[in-house]
């Protein structure tokens, strides 16, 4: 359900907006619709045999990334990325990013310059074909409204980090419209402890200015996408995570621009 927030920003900016932007939105959905159908439905039956007869795990990545790529230009955002030289491409840290579009998630699996696994929404996992392939990226379902199965995602993270995987997720849980860091949920912070791995904050910028929650057009803009140095997780215990989850949002405070 769209948020007062959404709804009046919405109303206030749209009748504003022209026909072009409107239909580039629209465009992203037949864009959308096109890779899945052409690229994704056969690649992700391709994926599951070569996973069952061959185990090969990462079949998948490389053509999600072309189809973000696909996603993100036919919205107009224009991708400037920055920050590789300060992780190390062989060590598995947990990737937090703010989350103020919908193009968020297509901009961190084409430009994060890894394979890793995501936390998502349990619901995605229902989709028909869709929900088999994001299992093939080493997704895990994440229910927010279960305590007892937010504490097994919780340890299932861990253990995809523990085979060397990086993870990424949202730890605001939802879109911002304004851009303003929302408080961080605990459990992914959890999962970097139980694993003893390191957080590493992605600053997300503009991406609400190409595709704004709760509005229908896009507007052609840069957008930026910047790995920030991994911050340890040793000396942090469940005692005072909250100590480490204001340290790391922190971070996204000083960088991330808002309204």
């Amino acid at each position: 359900m769209q948020s007062e927030e959404s709804a009046n920003l919405s109303t206030a900016a749209q009748p504003q907006i022209g026909l072009l932007p409107k239909l580039r939105y629209y465009w992203t959905f037949v864009v959308a619709a096109l890779c899945f159908i052409i690229l994704g439905i056969p690649v992700i039956l391709i994926g599951l045999l070569l996973r069952r007869l061959f185990n090969n795990q990462d079949f998948i990545y490389p053509f999600g990334k072309f189809g973000a790529r696909c996603y993100l230009r036919a919205a107009g955002a224009r991708v400037h990325a920055s920050g590789y030289e300060n992780v190390d491409p062989h060590k598995a840290y947990v990737f937090v990013a703010n989350h103020q579009s919908n193009l968020d998630p297509p901009l961190i699996i084409a430009y994060i310059g890894r394979n890793p696994g995501w936390l998502a929404k349990k619901e995605v996992f229902k989709i028909p074909i869709m929900g088999q392939g994001i299992k093939q990226v080493h997704a895990i379902p994440v229910d927010r409204t279960n305590r007892e199965a937010a504490i097994a995602s919780t340890k299932r993270g861990a253990d995809v980090l523990r085979t060397g995987r990086s993870v990424v997720a949202f730890p605001e849980g939802t879109r911002t419209v304004d851009g303003k860091i929302k408080d961080f949920k605990k459990g992914v912070f959890y999962m970097a402890l139980e694993a003893g791995a390191p957080v590493v904050p992605i600053i997300v910028n503009d991406t609400r200015l190409v595709m704004r929650k709760g509005t229908s057009y896009c507007l052609p803009n840069d957008v930026s996408v910047e790995i920030l140095p991994p911050i340890s997780t040793e000396g942090y215990t469940l005692s005072n995570v909250g100590e480490l989850i204001t340290k790391v949002q922190n971070e996204f405070v000083k960088r991330v621009k808002t309204d």
